[in-house]
């Protein structure tokens, strides 16, 4: 059989295998970087919502929750914690004053690109035993798999592309 055919020996599923395996891979990923992000007194929740806020742009709670896939109570612990350490901000959208929203405040942008730079060489260490083409096709797939999750065309399009959608052409 091929190197990388998975079914023999396995006792599961396929689906159900790669739904492990997927699980296994964040797990061991997300304490690697949990581990460095609390060096700068963020836990995993908070930079996650920072990662999303740069992402994204402001936005409020329920849209912030959605595309970051977070727990709405969890999500607003954290921008609470990160809000009291002037990382966020809440304030009004520009254009309806009514609507709230949050923010990455100039501190927190800068503090989460240092991050970022200090976080490139576990993220290349994660990928160390793919080539360039494994590594462009598990993002083809993990993008089709989560796709297949997402039942909303639009929450599709922006949580697939990580970044609001384009502006339609006329």
């Amino acid at each position: 059989m091929p190197e990388h055919d998975l079914r023999e020996g396995q006792s599961m599923p396929l689906p159900s295998y790669l739904s492990y395996l997927m699980y296994q891979t964040e797990q061991h990923r997300r304490a690697m970087a949990a581990d460095h992000v609390a060096r700068h007194g963020l836990s995993f929740p908070k930079w996650v919502a920072m990662l999303s806020l740069a992402r994204f742009g402001e936005c409020s709670m329920t849209r912030l929750a959605k595309l970051s896939a977070a727990d709405r109570t969890t999500l607003t612990r954290s921008i609470d914690g990160l809000i009291r350490d002037g990382l966020v901000e809440r304030g009004g959208a520009p254009n309806d004053r009514r609507k709230v929203v949050v923010r990455l405040t100039h501190t927190g942008a800068a503090l989460l690109e240092q991050i970022r730079g200090e976080l490139a060489p576990l993220h290349q260490e994660a990928c160390s035993e793919l080539s360039a083409d494994e590594q462009s096709a598990l993002a083809f797939y993990l993008k089709k798999m989560l796709g297949g999750l997402i039942p909303e065309p639009d929450w599709k399009d922006e949580i697939l592309s990580f970044g609001p959608p384009l502006p339609a052409m006329a």
